[in-house]
């Protein structure tokens, strides 16, 4: 073999071990990092999307749950009560629902709905949120039909109401803790049972648990709507109590630490006196409840019975027009209970929905 092909061979040999260098091993690290901080770039949107759609989905069900559950009492309210609402003590109202109270010292109207705007403040946004309260009829007490009376009278002692219940009527359905109305000659009563004597008999003491009883010995207005009218007591009575209906009333608002709650007053078969104002919890994180509402001449307001110069708990309110409200729309703001990853801040949605209070318009007891 000659020289002259010998350092041919060997110069071929040389370039096939030729490498990189340093500049195309620094142009690849770089076109490397560059593809590897897209992938995981997408990789890192993809996840927080999915959280965040995780997050909006947990918070959408906990609102559209909420709403519902609102707009069905809302729908319900007014069902078999009556339109223009039963008597209670005055300020009972303001003192289980926490909204101002009146000026008058005359009794309150319990209405089949019962509205209060920016009442009670929470930790999660510095504005107040409202609370509604809704009452009516359980259709399946008595199997729908109302209890027939025959007489109130003095019951285990002279503070005590007992109604004797009429002919052919028993109190099979009664149980102790019923929230009843009392329909008389004059007016609508709402009462709270403390004692079936027997399947004729039913006591109602004023040391109910709500204290919505008032005393048969009182005076005035502080008596019982259900002593007989006489010539001793020509006012504050009545001559004639004629049926009795168990109805229910539940109330929503948001507590201190944004938990949305569904509130219902007595009718808690079983449970022990202290125990008639039960809570419920609905939906968590919630900052905010609203509610506008729709009144027979088309009036929209956040709250109808403020009276001309919009203020609750002044002169001018208006109470029985809790009975014209057509229509309700419930606002909630909900939020997440984790941080978004990006901008560090809860998630928040706001949904709301409409509902027609069809049973005031013509339900009339």
């Amino acid at each position: 073999m000659t020289t002259e092909n010998t350092n041919k061979k060997s110069l071929n040999h040389k370039d096939f071990e030729k490498g990189f260098s340093i500049v195309e091993m620094l142009v690849s690290m770089v076109i490397f990092l560059i593809v590897v901080g897209s992938i995981y770039g997408l990789l890192t949107v993809g996840r927080v999307a999915r959280n965040r759609s995780s997050q909006k989905t947990d918070v959408l069900k906990n609102a559209r749950a909420a709403i519902h559950l609102i707009g069905r009492d809302a729908l319900n309210a007014g069902l078999g009560y009556h339109q223009s609402g039963a008597l209670v003590p005055d300020n009972f109202i303001s003192d289980r629902l926490g909204i101002p109270e009146d000026t008058d010292t005359t009794r309150d109207i319990l209405t089949s709905i019962i509205p209060g705007n920016n009442i009670f403040s929470n930790n999660l946004q510095e504005g107040k949120t409202d609370i509604v309260a809704f009452a009516y009829r359980d259709l399946d007490f008595n199997d729908g039909n109302a209890i027939t009376l025959a007489n109130a009278i003095a019951g285990s002692d002279s503070s005590v109401v007992r109604l004797e219940l009429g002919t052919n009527a028993t109190t099979r359905d009664l149980t102790k803790h019923d929230l009843v109305l009392v329909e008389a000659d004059t007016t609508q009563v709402a009462i709270m049972v403390t004692e079936v004597i027997d399947n004729k008999n039913i006591d109602f003491a004023p040391t109910d648990p709500l204290g919505i009883n008032q005393a048969l010995d009182a005076q005035d207005t502080n008596r019982s709507l259900l002593k007989k009218c006489s010539d001793s007591v020509p006012d504050n009575c009545t001559t004639v109590v004629s049926s009795l209906k168990r109805f229910f009333w539940v109330s929503y608002k948001i507590k201190d630490d944004g938990t949305l709650v569904r509130i219902s007053y007595a009718n808690n078969t079983g449970q022990p006196g202290d125990e008639q104002i039960q809570e419920r919890p609905l939906a968590y994180n919630v900052k905010d409840l609203q509610l506008t509402y729709v009144l027979e001449n088309g009036t929209v307001t956040d709250n109808p019975v403020a009276g001309p110069d919009g203020v609750a708990g002044t002169a001018d309110d208006t109470p029985n027009y809790s009975n014209l409200i057509r229509q309700i729309t419930i606002s909630l703001e909900v939020q997440s209970t984790e941080r978004d990853e990006q901008t560090g801040k809860p998630v928040s949605i706001k949904l709301s929905g409409t509902f027609s209070t069809r049973n005031l318009e013509y339900d009339v007891g």
